[in-house]
């Protein structure tokens, strides 16, 4: 019986040192006390300033929670990765709570994707028409998008070179095209419906450490953190075809590479994109590539918001 509770003593101890050192290792990267504030450079030149501010609740849940200045004006311009409204640190993540904003990111991207894509397509439809015939397009277009509610940003403590799925979304793009003035021995095929189903699983990996400079100073012992995002699609068609379209994958559609320094947190993000066939065929170019640097910072004590 001694031996036994011993051994139940030891459990103890050791859930509680571990869950203590994973609370600790995630607050020595990624620290968020009180009244810190973070100012970032991006890509244009532009600021914004991310400050800490009083936890709050959530459907029950409480979340720790970040301010922005300026405030998002466009859901395109959001990024999971550097502008979490809510998240929380627990034992095993730092995990943000954005998957309501991923969702409306997501779908104002592929809305934009879409538009700039369906010019090109009804220019080639046109060109295909055989002279003499008045035939036009009506081409309309549905946008479903679901994603888990929590990106984990970083497990406490991280392994080198062990991935993680970081998030997971999918995106249902419903093209509907009405062709109208076709002869009548080809009406039947006047309508036509293209369903695509993508998913796109975003994997997280902390693959070393070094020295990081910015405006905000050197930064030494930084955490090298890259997300590589692989992309799945199956085409379905409502027209019959000898063969339709398979799955198609896609790795490493984008690479994000975060720098997190001791005591500071993010002090860089730089994200680069793929430039895929398929969207190459349509005349798309690729997102821009983007970045974030700090330029100013400022981390209160966590045990008082004065110092």
């Amino acid at each position: 019986m001694n031996k036994i509770q011993s051994v139940l003593a030891l459990l103890l101890v050791f859930g509680c040192t571990t869950t203590v050192m994973g609370n600790e290792w995630a607050n020595y990267y990624f620290p968020d006390a009180l009244g810190s504030y973070w100012v970032y450079e991006d890509h244009n030149g532009d600021e914004l300033t991310r400050s800490a501010i009083e936890s709050d609740e959530v459907d029950g849940e409480t979340y720790s929670a970040f301010t922005y200045d300026p405030g998002l004006e466009d859901w395109v311009d959001f990024e999971h990765y550097i502008r979490p409204y809510y998240y929380q640190v627990g034992d095993d993540w730092v995990a943000f709570f954005v998957g309501s904003e991923v969702e409306n990111a997501t779908k104002a991207a592929t809305i934009q994707q879409t538009e700039e894509a369906l010019v090109f397509l009804r220019q080639g439809m046109q060109e295909q028409i055989p002279e003499g015939l008045n035939i036009s397009f009506d081409i309309g277009y549905e946008i479903d998008v679901k994603s888990q509610d929590y990106f984990y940003f970083l497990p406490t403590p991280a392994t080198f070179n062990e991935e993680w799925t970081a998030i997971e979304v999918g995106v249902t793009l419903t093209l509907t095209i009405d062709i109208k003035g076709l002869p009548m021995e080809v009406a039947g095929d006047a309508n036509q419906t293209v369903t695509s189903y993508t998913t796109y699983s975003e994997m997280g990996n902390v693959t070393g450490t070094e020295t990081v400079e910015t405006d905000a100073g050197t930064f030494e012992d930084c955490l090298i953190v890259e997300y590589r995002t692989d992309a799945s699609t199956e085409t379905a068609m409502s027209i019959e075809l000898p063969e339709q379209p398979g799955v198609q994958e896609q790795t490493g559609t984008s690479l994000t590479t975060i720098w997190l320094a001791p005591n500071v947190g993010i002090v860089k993000l730089t994200q680069e994109h793929e430039h895929d066939e398929a969207s190459a065929a349509l005349g798309l170019d690729p997102p821009a590539d983007k970045s974030f640097e700090l330029i100013q910072y400022e981390i209160k004590s966590s045990g008082s918001e004065s110092e």
